[in-house]
């Protein structure tokens, strides 16, 4: 019983991080921001989850972690590098996957986010400068690793 109560909390985890990036996704390609209304509820969701399946410290300790890396670049930036709306998504996603597998998520969104934008440069489809939506590049560094994690090759 124990076993498939954890495989249901995994699912719904996945669940309720998937869709919550895709919200933040769309709203940050299309309107630039992350909206605490589409943050909170499912911030509360894996924090409940991650308590019924054990594992809230990991959670918040994820949370608190993968917040802080973009808190921090907000601070020394003054909001112009990033906005703190992509704190909160990093939240998220150290609260789904716990500190570890969290922060190396924040890395590939950063290698990520380099690669694409730089590639747009060069091809000359984005100006140097301009505001790139980072809540995309973060969904994709948590794909990047939910997807290596589960094919077994970490």
């Amino acid at each position: 019983m124990g076993r498939e109560r954890q495989r249901e909390s995994v699912s719904a985890v996945t669940l309720v991080l998937a869709l919550s990036l895709t919200v933040h996704t769309l709203t940050d390609l299309r309107e630039g921001y992350v909206y605490d209304v589409a943050v909170y509820p499912p911030l509360a969701a894996l924090a409940l989850l991650a308590l019924s399946g054990g594992r809230l410290v990991d959670a918040l300790v994820g949370a608190l972690l993968c917040a802080a890396l973009p808190a921090a670049l907000v601070a020394v930036t003054r909001g112009r590098g990033m906005g703190i709306g992509d704190a909160k998504v990093a939240a998220l996603i150290g609260t789904a996957l716990g500190p570890a597998a969290g922060v190396l998520a924040l890395g590939c969104a950063f290698v990520w986010g380099a690669a694409i934008s730089l590639a747009l440069v060069a091809a000359r489809r984005l100006p140097w400068g301009a505001r790139v939506a980072f809540a995309p590049f973060l969904a994709l560094g948590c794909l990047t690793v939910v997807l290596v994690e589960r094919s077994g090759l970490r």
